[in-house]
């Protein structure tokens, strides 16, 4: 459930951490992100011992993106 109507109006939200910022990215990229090998493999048999590789990718895709990393790890 989106309970903001823009960016804007997120910024404005009392409770708005300028940090957490880095998280907010669009159903698009989030599609991406997460349509990448790291959990579209994540069934096949050598899935850990390519994770790495996997990783790599994710953090890629998240850089183009313009992200640090995954919002889920402290940076």
């Amino acid at each position: 459930m989106n309970l903001f109507r823009s960016e804007e109006h997120v910024k404005n939200w009392s409770q708005y951490d300028a940090v957490s910022a880095q998280s907010i990215m669009t159903l698009a990229n989030w599609a991406e992100v997460f349509s990448g090998p790291l959990c579209k493999n994540r069934l096949q048999p050598d899935y850990l011992s390519r994770v790495n590789e996997y990783a790599g990718e994710l953090l890629a895709t998240l850089k183009r993106l313009g992200k640090e990393g995954p919002f889920w790890t402290p940076q």
